[in-house]
């Protein structure tokens, strides 16, 4: 990765220097990490469970994508996804719903930028 790619990164609040310690200086597991990511199914079941009013499934795959997230320095989608986590499961659906155009664009920012650091 050079500094374009950092800059990217941090751009799309993914969190360079945690990458760094987390994957001890392996960038190239990293990226293979993040290309598998690219297809993960998590966001786009949360999307799906809330249009369906499936709001279990909606808990389910939220705390699924925070663990993504987390693992992958995503540190607003981490938040995010933590944050609607915590409103499914305590069953403020309002707040969930609330939160779900937020996360929606920091998951689309977050793979943009991996896709642009992947060349994808």
């Amino acid at each position: 990765m050079d500094e374009k790619d950092i800059a990217a990164l941090q751009n799309a609040e993914i969190d360079y220097e945690d990458i760094i310690d987390r994957f001890e200086g392996n960038k190239s597991l990293y990226l293979k990490l993040a290309e598998l990511f690219l297809d993960d199914p998590h966001m786009p079941n949360v999307r799906r469970a809330f249009a369906a009013g499936d709001l279990a499934t909606a808990e389910a795959e939220a705390h699924a994508l925070k663990g993504v997230a987390g693992n992958l320095s995503l540190i607003n989608v981490h938040k995010l996804a933590k944050s609607m986590n915590d409103a499914l499961r305590d069953g403020n659906e309002a707040a969930a719903a609330k939160l779900l155009p937020e996360l929606d664009e920091a998951y689309v920012k977050a793979v943009e930028a991996l896709r642009d650091v992947l060349g994808k």
